[in-house]
């Protein structure tokens, strides 16, 4: 409790410190934080912010919302998250009880009957919350299958039941899901929540199975049927958190309904264990007992996550909501490994990887750690910042490829090397992948994925990095980046500041991301491209530039904030595609002939990037010629691998035997491009 207490506090410090920047209200900065990590978590999709609340007897509150379509045979079956916040300011840290959780569940339902009120709606002013999800909700009541409603909270959950029961409603089932402190620190620090499934508990009792370890494994394996209709409930109450998490962020989970699946399931129930390849998942640890006939059952899995079988998932879940199948005759294999908390970092993604061989998802999607990921992380560390005028210290912008890296880099640190670090690595200098996204697919002119939210944008974001390539990351390219972020980041603060936004607050993400692409591309469109480098070596935009921005940015929101009578919603307007095409592009200023001078031409701009893949070029060859020292020692054996190998020949066996003399750095460059290949081929790495 007193470890929960100190995360209490430093979260007070940290939604503090957000609202002095950002002049929002202390439950819109809470809300963002607990936001982010229940998307990451795979609790929820992206979230919009949508703080409505009427405090009257029977009155109602909503803090945001998202909804997701479940892709079936017709695509008419969408579930609604419903977010209600139980954020409170106190010094001391508080539980939340089941009369709480009843207040916030009450309060939504209100709002969902008030929707359905058509003088409600009328009743409101067009601008307000209410009017924006209370018209979008209605429009979309006769897809609605699940209404999800998340409870964020800074307090800790005083119930000892992990898994509330679901409540059906008629028209639809009610899922209630709680974020307190206690996950929220677990999913900050480690990255991920562990799903647990308790079986005996809240599924319907323990699964027989059959023990299926190969003798001398360094993991624990079974094998076991587990009836659909229980497999569809877990994955109703887990959804995306059961979807192994890297698989999860780079394929946004999207849990397509597979036709043939359907047709099984409906017309020969009987044969679904035959026609169907099961699931291949894995866990932590399990809880094991014998059941009255002595046959091995399995009570208890600890971090379950699917690493392959999605599809069946989602289709046994959207056959039952969406279709009205019965599942009581269906059963699904299961093939589980568990492996030891040490070595699951290293081992699921690997399972994952090879289970997945046969869908049309490439090898980089899968990794944890991307060579283009580690490259960025690894040149962030590498690149000094310029130093600001009357700075005495020099400092570098931190780039968190997972989550936690940041906090982890501050702990168990003493005061003064705390110090030390914040002067070198400020908390405004902070970077994190999905930030990244954003910054650079606003910059390049597409505001509509970064609207979308966070995960979706990043998604969207490693397919640009996989076709870019780690051999691209170098340090033009990531000056570039950190530019960019300074751009997006001072634009975002100017408005917030401007009078016309303090006048008709909100929708400031869509509008500064809208602002951005407008911005540079209305530069490109005159043979031109924003001076990145500049801002770089100024670290901060020029006010006059800045001004501009500005009413760019006024413009941006007027029409952002005017929807089409088709899309009266402004957060969904934000995110199609037409918005950006007819609304916003060329309808905005055009840069003047003294804006033009915070622009460089475009060919001085590919320029600049080829004469970073250059020296990053040189780089990597130091980098090689460093390496292939740590080698000598075993250049011996390296020889005879390649000759056991048939990968022989005289090239590379004359690179190695100088090596082996001590001759690394005599090696020309036809040697050293066959102990390049030899290596690879051999799968031989230079820094292990």
């Amino acid at each position: 409790m007193e470890n929960l207490q100190r995360e209490y506090e430093e979260l007070n410090e940290e939604i503090q410190a957000g609202t002095t920047a950002s002049g929002e209200m202390p439950v819109t900065e809470f809300f963002n934080l607990f936001a982010d990590a229940a998307s990451e978590n795979g609790d929820t999709p992206d979230l919009s912010y949508t703080p409505i609340l009427n405090e009257s007897v029977n009155g109602y509150r909503v803090d945001g919302y998202a909804f997701e379509m479940q892709e079936g045979e017709d695509k008419s079956v969408s579930e609604l998250y419903l977010v209600v916040c139980n954020y409170r300011n106190d010094y001391e840290l508080f539980t939340l009880n089941k009369k709480d959780i009843e207040k916030c569940v009450n309060g939504a339902k209100r709002f969902l009957a008030k929707v359905l009120d058509p003088q409600f709606i009328i009743n409101l002013e067009e601008s307000s919350p209410a009017f924006q999800l209370g018209i979008l909700i209605k429009e979309q009541i006769p897809k609605i299958k699940r209404v999800r409603l998340i409870i964020l909270t800074n307090g800790i959950l005083s119930l000892r039941k992990k898994v509330l029961p679901e409540e059906d409603l008629g028209n639809y089932r009610l899922n209630v899901n709680i974020l307190d402190l206690e996950r929220y620190s677990k999913i900050i620090s480690q990255g991920s929540e562990p799903v647990e499934v308790d079986f005996e508990s809240d599924f319907g009792g323990g699964l027989k199975s059959l023990a299926a370890s190969p003798p001398g494994a360094s993991y624990r394996s079974f094998l076991f049927a587990i009836p659909g209709s229980v497999l569809a409930e877990i994955f109703a109450t887990y959804k995306n958190r059961l979807l192994e998490k890297n698989v999860r962020t780079y394929l946004q989970a999207v849990t397509k309904v597979n036709k043939g699946i359907l047709q099984t399931i409906s017309s020969e129930p009987h044969m679904f264990f035959a026609y169907n390849n099961g699931i291949t998942a894995t866990a932590s640890d399990i809880e094991l007992a014998n059941g009255d006939s002595g046959e091995l059952l399995i009570r208890k899995i600890t971090d379950f996550q699917i690493v392959n079988g999605g599809q069946t998932t989602a289709s046994l879940n959207y056959a039952r909501d969406a279709k009205g199948y019965s599942l009581d005759n269906i059963f699904v294999q299961v093939k589980l490994a568990v492996i030891e908390g040490s070595q699951i970092n290293e081992v699921v993604p690997n399972i994952s990887k090879f289970a997945n061989t046969q869908n049309k998802v490439s090898t980089a999607d899968l990794e944890a750690n991307s060579e283009v990921q580690v490259q960025i992380e690894r040149i962030s560390k590498q690149v000094q910042t310029p130093q600001r005028a009357g700075e005495i210290h020099s400092s570098k912008w931190f780039y968190e490829r997972a989550r936690g890296q940041f906090k982890s880099l501050f702990a168990y640190k003493s005061p003064s090397e705390k110090k030390k670090l914040e002067l070198l690595y400020p908390r405004k200098q902070l970077i994190t992948k999905t930030d990244l996204a954003k910054y650079d697919l606003a910059f390049d002119a597409r505001p509509h994925h970064v609207s979308e939210g966070a995960q979706k944008c990043f998604s969207k974001y490693t397919s640009v990095l996989s076709k870019l390539g780690a051999s691209a990351i170098n340090e033009s390219w990531f000056k570039r980046s950190v530019s960019k972020a300074i751009l997006f980041n001072e634009l975002d603060n100017a408005v917030l500041r401007s009078e016309w936004y303090q006048a008709d607050r909100g929708y400031k993400a869509q509008i500064v991301a809208y602002s951005i692409s407008a911005s540079a591309d209305s530069f490109r469109a005159s043979g031109l491209q924003i001076d990145l480098d500049r801002i770089w070596r100024e670290q901060s935009v020029n006010g006059d530039f800045l001004y501009w921005l500005l009413n760019v940015a006024h413009k941006v929101a007027q029409i952002l904030k005017s929807p089409p009578p088709e899309v009266r919603n402004i957060s969904e307007f934000a995110k199609r595609e037409f918005c950006w095409s007819s609304y916003i592009r060329g309808h905005v200023s055009q840069p003047s002939e003294g804006i033009k001078q915070y622009g460089i031409s475009l060919e001085s701009f590919l320029g600049g990037i080829k004469a970073g893949k250059k020296d990053q070029k040189i780089d990597e060859e130091l980098d090689f010629d460093v390496a292939i020292l740590q080698l000598a020692s075993k250049a011996s054996e390296i020889i005879v691998l390649a000759q056991q190998n048939g990968v022989a020949s005289p090239k590379n066996i004359s690179a190695l035997k100088k090596l082996e003399l001590g001759k690394a750095f005599s090696l020309n460059k036809g040697e050293k491009n066959a102990l390049k290949s030899l290596l690879q081929r051999l799968g031989i790495g230079l820094h292990q």
